[in-house]
């Protein structure tokens, strides 16, 4: 059984961030379970670029209000409490906050992340 407290997490080497976001790294790799969990904070008037080139994800939001748009197409998609989105062919997109608060994500990532990573300059987390 794996119990994992926010509290114990928060300040260690799972308690990521970069501009616009935060990530505190609830599973990952070394817990074995073959996918990581993370919640995620993208900071008010944050825009984030991102394109998982090694993973598949899917979010859902918790709080805060904002949009996805696919990059691709340029679908816009409104975030809210209770909306799920799932860039599930490694699609690259964009995450924007225009709003006053944090938009809070619960993330899960496949493969598993291994805790510490964060962001390169193409918006993806490296390879395993």
């Amino acid at each position: 059984m794996i119990i994992a407290r926010k509290s114990d997490l928060q300040g260690t080497q799972r308690d990521a961030a970069g501009p616009g976001w935060t990530s505190l790294r609830l599973l990952v790799k070394s817990d074995g379970m073959g996918f990581s969990m993370t919640e995620t904070q993208i900071l008010p008037g944050a825009v984030l670029t991102l394109e998982y080139k090694h993973h598949i994800e899917a979010c859902y939001c918790l709080s805060g209000q904002g949009q996805v748009t696919e990059l691709s197409s340029g679908a816009v998609h409104p975030i809210g409490p209770g909306v799920l989105y799932a860039p599930n062919a490694h699609d690259r997109h964009e995450v924007r906050n225009d709003g006053e608060t944090p938009i809070l994500l619960i993330c899960v990532f496949s493969p598993a992340l291994q805790g510490d990573e964060v962001h390169g300059a193409d918006g993806s987390y490296p390879a395993d």
